[in-house]
């Protein structure tokens, strides 16, 4: 009775502490979002790490610049007919919580938006297209994009989605950057009660 009640203790404790530790928590991510707008360029050729296994006509690559407390971090190559799309992506956080999400969106859409790059000299605010969109409990899918601010330069078709997919009971939240010319392959689309969609 007593080893019983010893291992029950010891796994509730074991659950509590578990479940305290994947509490969702934010951290700026300006430092690792410059390093990946920085080898945009290079279509990310220069952060992505070991290959892993991927899904049909797609390549995928750990990536070398990984978001602190992020469940993962990869660079997607999506084959076409004429080229392969590379897109950074990283999993932010993962929750149940629609008022962590909440939170935590906002953090992390505050720190994306309007700031500044400072190697990129008059070409480094990144602006949101739009006003912000807070996620909601009606919607599957959320997303606010951000371009940076070079209207004709090398990073005038860079994308950057900050998105929010409910995914098997939780709510998912991705970062994203990627060649807009991709558009409407890789964005979400219009009815945010869909899937995301490459």
């Amino acid at each position: 009775m007593t080893r019983t009640i010893i291992y029950l203790s010891a796994f509730f404790i074991t659950a509590f502490s578990s479940n305290a530790q994947s509490k969702p928590t934010f951290s700026s991510i300006r430092l690792q979002l410059e390093k990946v707008i920085n080898d945009y360029p290079n279509q990310f050729s220069l952060i992505k790490g070991e290959k892993s296994e991927s899904e049909p006509n797609t390549i995928e690559y750990k990536s070398k610049i990984e978001i602190k407390n992020a469940v993962e971090t990869k660079v997607i190559g999506y084959t076409s007919k004429t080229k392969i799309h590379w897109v950074w992506e990283s999993k932010l956080f993962v929750t149940e919580d629609i008022d962590v999400l909440k939170k935590l969106y906002k953090a992390y859409y505050n720190d994306i938006s309007g700031k500044s790059l400072l190697s990129k000299g008059n070409i480094n605010s990144i602006k949101a297209t739009g006003p912000y969109d807070a996620p909601s409990e009606e919607l599957r899918l959320w997303t606010n994009q951000f371009r940076m601010n070079d209207a004709t330069g090398e990073f005038s078709n860079m994308v950057i989605d900050l998105v929010a997919e409910y995914i098997g009971f939780e709510w998912n939240v991705f970062l994203r950057v990627y060649d807009k010319e991709k558009d409407e392959d890789m964005k979400p689309t219009k009815d945010k009660n869909e899937k995301f969609r490459y």
